[in-house]
């Protein structure tokens, strides 16, 4: 498992998409921390349902390692990606400071034949 200083955590966004994209990744939570991220998140999955522009929110929690969340998020476009960092309940969770590091890589989904 990488530690706090390891290069494969994310630092700094990288240039997000203006049109429609999925973000995926690993969470790695601190320990102590990992059943108060758990309740977090499933307040925010609750509260994303309703956001526009969110298409899919999804976070899981890792059966191997509690204090490991994978999450497959997908957006309109930026705009949506924003306005998503942007609500009171994702702030409040990155003041928090449960997490030790993030891992995402962002992609653009593939359509079905025809659109």
């Amino acid at each position: 498992m990488p530690d706090n200083g390891s290069e494969d955590f994310l630092t700094e966004l990288p240039p997000i998409p203006e049109d429609e994209f999925c973000v995926y990744g690993t969470v790695y939570a601190f320990p102590e921390h990992a059943d108060a991220l758990e309740a977090v998140y499933a307040e925010l999955t609750r509260l994303s349902q309703f956001e526009p522009g969110v298409i899919y929110y999804c976070l899981a929690r890792d059966s191997d390692d509690p204090t490991i969340f994978h999450f497959f998020e997908r957006y309109t476009g930026r705009k949506a990606f924003d306005e998503h960092n942007q609500q009171p309940t994702v702030r409040k969770l990155m003041a928090d400071k449960y997490m030790r590091g993030v891992k995402a890589k962002f992609v653009r989904a593939i359509r079905p034949t025809g659109q």
